[in-house]
C-alpha cells in the first residue's frame, strides 16, 4: 500500500509542477508557423496564440475593395531557389514569376524574384493544413497581455485575455507586443498604411512590384493576377504609404501611376479602401534583464 501511495505522490508532484505545453509560439507569421511545426515534429507539445481571428501575421490574407483573399500590403520573396523548391516541396506551394506571374519562374525573366500563385492566401493556407495535420493546439483570438518569467521552475506564465497558460519554452517575434513582468521594458507598436485601388483599367498590367517610385509611395504591389481579376478589366493594386494622412486621397496616387505609365490613361478607380496594419515592437534586451535565456526565445 506504501508503495502505491508514493507512486501516487510521485506523479502527483509532477502534474503539479508541469507545464501545460512544452512549447508555445506567439503569433502565425510564417516565421512563427514554422517554428511550431518544427517544435512539434521534435515530440513537443506545442500551443499557438493568435491575438487575431485570422491566421498569417503581417502576411495575412484580408478581403478589399470586394476582392477575396487579397494579399495584406506587399510582399517579396527574393530569388533563392533553395527556399522555392523547400517550399514547392515541404509547402506544397506553386510558385510563378514575380514580373510575370502567368509563367514560371526563371532567373533571367523576373528580377524580382518568385511568388506565389496565390499571393499570401496559398502560403499561409498550406502552412495552416500542415499545422492542422499535426497536434498542434491552434488558438485564435487570444491575445497575450502578460508573461511572466519563473526563475524557480524555469518556465513562464502565459496571460492571455482568455486563458492562462504555462510553458517550458516560449518562442515570440520581434513584433510581439505584450507586457514582460520585472522588466522596464515600454510597449510600442508600429503601425504601416495600405491603400487598395480597385480599378477599371483593360490593358495588361505593367507591374507586380515596385519599391517608392512616386512621391508618397514606399512601396506597391499590382495584385490582379494573385487574385484572379486578370481578363475582367480590373485591376486591384495596393500601396504603402509613408502616413495616415496619404490614405485620404486615393486620385493622387492615380494620377501618380498614369504619370508613370503604371496604369492606362483612362483608367479610373472603382473603389478605394485604407487598411491600417498594426504591430509590436518587442524589446529584446529585456529577456537577458531577468535572464530568461533558454526559456524565452525569439
Amino acid at each position: 500500500m506504501s508503495t502505491i501511495i508514493s507512486v501516487l505522490l510521485f506523479f502527483l508532484q509532477i502534474s503539479l509542477f508541469s507545464s501545460d505545453f512544452d512549447c508555445i509560439v506567439v503569433g502565425t507569421s510564417p516565421f512563427s508557423l514554422f517554428e511550431a511545426l518544427y517544435q512539434s515534429h521534435s515530440g513537443k507539445k506545442v500551443l499557438i496564440l493568435e491575438e487575431s481571428d485570422s491566421c498569417g501575421g503581417a502576411w495575412k490574407w484580408i478581403n478589399v475593395c470586394g476582392v477575396m483573399h487579397v494579399d495584406l500590403g506587399c510582399h517579396m520573396m527574393g530569388r533563392d531557389l533553395g527556399l522555392k523548391a523547400f517550399l514547392e516541396e515541404y509547402a506544397g506551394c506553386k510558385t510563378v514569376s514575380m514580373d510575370d506571374p502567368l509563367s514560371p519562374f526563371e532567373e533571367t525573366n523576373s528580377p524580382n524574384g518568385w511568388y506565389f500563385s496565390r499571393g499570401c492566401y496559398e502560403f499561409i493556407d498550406h502552412l495552416l493544413q500542415l499545422v492542422a495535420a499535426t497536434d498542434i493546439v491552434l488558438l485564435t483570438e487570444h491575445k497575450v497581455d502578460t508573461v511572466t518569467f519563473n526563475r524557480a521552475e524555469k518556465n513562464a506564465l502565459i496571460e492571455t485575455n482568455k486563458k492562462k497558460f504555462t510553458t517550458d519554452k516560449l518562442i515570440i517575434t520581434p513584433m510581439s507586443a505584450f507586457h514582460l513582468t520585472s522588466t522596464s521594458s515600454p510597449r510600442s507598436q508600429s503601425r504601416y498604411f495600405h491603400l487598395y485601388l480597385l480599378i477599371q483599367d483593360a490593358s495588361t498590367p505593367k507591374f507586380s512590384y515596385k519599391g517608392g517610385g512616386a512621391v508618397g509611395i514606399a512601396r506597391m504591389m499590382n495584385l490582379t493576377h494573385f487574385v484572379d481579376l486578370a481578363h475582367t478589366g480590373r485591376q486591384l493594386i495596393v500601396i504603402q504609404t509613408y502616413s495616415e494622412s496619404l490614405l485620404a486621397d486615393p486620385e493622387i496616387f492615380l494620377a501618380a501611376l498614369k504619370t508613370h505609365h503604371w496604369v492606362d490613361a483612362s483608367a479610373y478607380i472603382l473603389k478605394a479602401e485604407p487598411y491600417i496594419y498594426e504591430t509590436g515592437n518587442f524589446h529584446q534586451g529585456s529577456i537577458a534583464q531577468i535572464g530568461a535565456q533558454g526559456v524565452i526565445e525569439v
